[in-house]
């Protein structure tokens, strides 16, 4: 009997260790590590493509794939709203806060991030119109694609997509002369 009791006493001292071992050890360490996570989604050049590839769709058309990749993708923090036009192949991307709130170099660089990667996973999409409060830009398909020299879904490849996409973003003189090629102020 006395032996039972120990056994059950040594059980729940393992328990109450073990518990508290992940209840202030682990679980700490991996929000810790999701919070970083979503810090880095939040900037191009550290942005996890791979995040967003399940979002590949030969259609524009699909509203909730379309909403679902912009809501991965670098300003997804910024409350947004979607408009498609499916007869023009064009997305428009409502944000609700004004470029000069957010930071116009960072705005700059996920621009010509988001816009690639759309347009490297939707096929058939063309144009994308991104409005802020006070200011609207146009990207073209055909822009990216002739600012990259290339078919742009050949850009996926996790090497390829770091060194031509998000490495270059790091430049900002890069980062300026593809804004005067792809970003139309309207």
């Amino acid at each position: 009997m006395k032996t039972r009791n120990n056994l059950i006493i040594g059980l729940a001292i393992i328990g109450m260790v073990l518990f508290g071992l992940v209840q202030f050890i682990v679980i700490p360490k991996n929000n810790q590590k999701n919070s970083q996570y979503m810090v880095q989604q939040q900037n191009p050049i550290t942005h996890d493509i791979n995040n967003v590839l399940k979002y590949r769709n030969k259609y524009m058309g699909n509203s909730s794939n379309i909403t679902n990749l912009f809501h991965k993708l670098p300003l997804s923090n910024i409350k947004m709203s979607f408009e498609l036009f499916p007869n023009k192949l064009t997305a428009e991307v409502n944000y609700k806060d004004s470029i000069a709130d957010i930071n116009e170099n960072n705005v700059n660089k996920a621009l010509i991030y988001n816009s690639t990667v759309a347009f490297a996973l939707i096929d058939n999409l063309q144009v994308i119109n991104y409005n802020f409060t006070g200011s609207a830009y146009k990207v073209s398909r055909l822009d990216v694609e002739k600012w990259y020299g290339r078919d742009l879904p050949g850009l996926l490849k996790k090497e390829e997509w770091k060194s031509k996409v998000q490495d270059k973003l790091e430049d900002n003189n890069y980062v300026n002369d593809c804004i005067k090629a792809v970003l139309m102020k309207y």
